[in-house]
Order: C-alpha cells, then structure tokens, then sequence
C-alpha cells in the first residue's frame, strides 16, 4: 500500500480526552446556570440590606427632629389670647392699625406672653450648645413697621432709580408694609448669631433647624416662595407652640400650607 494510501487512514480517536472536553463544556454551562441564578439573588440581598439600613436611617433622623409621638399631639400645649396666634398676616389678611398684643420683655424685646418663657429657655439652651443667639426683633408697633417700609422704600428707589411700583412691589417681599407685616402679632423673633457670612451658614442655624420645633418656633419664611409672597428669611421664625410645630414638621409643610391644612379638617 502506498504512503499515500496509508495516510488517507482514519485516526484513531482519544475517548478519554474527548469525554474530559465534553464535562468541561458541561461544567461550564452548570457554572453560567448557576451564576445567572445566584447574581439576582445577591442584588436582591444588596437592595434589602441598603433598604433596611436607609429605613433605620429614616428612623433615626425622625425621631431625632421629630421625638414627639403622634399620638401626643392631641394634647396642645398652648393657649394664648391673641388672635394671631393661628393666622397669616399678609396683604389679603391685614392686621388693623390699633392691633396691640399683650407682651412681656425677653431677651431684650417684646414679645407675646405665651411666647416668653420658651424663647428664653431656647436661647438658654442654644448657649449651652456653644450657640450665643442674638434676638434682634420681636413686636413692633403699626406705626414703626410703616416707618421702616416707607423708608426701605425710599433707599431702593435711590439706589436702583426704578419707579414707586417698582420699589414697593421689591421691598415688600422683605420688609412687608404696616398692617402685612407678622412682627405686629408679637409671635415673630428675628434672631440671628456674630458671623462675617450668612446666618444660614453658621452651625448655629442648623441647630435652630433641628430643635426649634421643640421651644415651639418655626422658620415662618422657608426657602420658598409662600402664599404671602414673602422671601426666604432664615431670620425670622414664629411661635405657634410645641404642638402645631411638630405637626407641621411630620407634616412637611410650611405655616401657610398648615393653615389651610387646619381649615380643611
């Protein structure tokens, strides 16, 4: 037979190499199988742990600006004779000209009597925090507040050079005229902290944000626009006592929005 003959001769085949092939093939397939079905088990184990420990988060943070219990809300803890004390001032609620609450002084100004003692008591606390709280503002008179728009007004039509409308309409945002303005109800403090840059800025702010609630004030001007249209003032802040503050915060709502929300129970 000729070499070429001999060379067209089948192999022979090596089974035992072809049988070890064949259970790494299907080693492999059992090791995609079951990676495919282990890979969505891990995610989900991943998605439960981060839900569980964002949920404790959650948890934490409430209880911590919230540590009231709900079920103690339906015991106010406030009576007061003004008849501001639940009500927005503004220019379709105005406060007539002879509105004067009843006040006492504290921590250098005026300041409806209902209101006092938890003022002081969180000033006092602020300072034991390190925070030496500054109170600016408490009631003014109709007559002092027409006096400070009228010139805020004026100081703007200065230095901008823009129209009587024009300056009003700008200035009233922040400085609101007499008979608009919430310093009239002797519930708004203005407070405020030594700083070369914002009051927002300053731990002494954050402080306030987190446990005002607990003396019975709130940031009447958050950091939007309200039903009034007044600006954001991180200022001035409002007692409506312990109650009603820490239902607006498990709320999530700012003082205008928990008024009507009050209306329409």
């Amino acid at each position: 037979m000729s070499r070429k003959l001999r060379s067209m001769k089948p192999r022979k085949v090596n089974r035992g190499a072809f049988e070890e092939q064949k259970q790494r093939e299907e080693n492999k397939t059992q090791n995609q199988r079951a990676l495919l079905f282990i890979l969505p088990l891990v995610m989900i184990a991943i998605l439960a742990v981060g839900i569980f420990f964002g949920y404790k988060f959650y948890v934490n943070s409430v209880s911590e600006l919230n540590p009231v219990a709900p079920s103690e809300f339906a015991q106010d803890d406030t009576v007061s004779d003004n008849p501001m004390f639940l009500r927005a001032v503004n220019s379709g609620s105005k406060i007539d000209a002879d509105f004067v609450p009843e006040t006492v002084e504290c921590c250098g100004i005026q300041i409806d009597k209902c209101a006092a003692d938890s003022l002081q008591k969180m000033v006092d606390d602020a300072a034991q925090n390190g925070f030496d709280l500054i109170v600016r503002g408490g009631y003014t008179s109709y007559e002092d507040l027409d006096t400070q728009y009228r010139e805020a007004v004026d100081d703007y039509r200065d230095s901008s050079k823009s129209s009587l409308i024009m300056a009003e309409a700008h200035v009233k945002k922040e400085t609101p005229p007499a008979g608009e303005n919430e310093l009239q109800t002797g519930l708004v403090v203005y407070l405020t902290v030594k700083t070369d840059g914002k009051f927002a800025d300053t731990a002494a702010y954050s402080w306030l944000m987190r446990h005002s609630v607990d003396y019975g004030f709130v940031l009447r001007y958050p950091d939007q626009e309200n039903a009034g249209g007044m600006s954001y003032s991180s200022h001035l802040f409002r007692y409506i006592g312990r109650t009603h503050a820490y239902k607006m915060r498990a709320l999530n709502m700012d003082f205008d929005e928990y008024l009507a929300y009050l209306a329409a129970q």
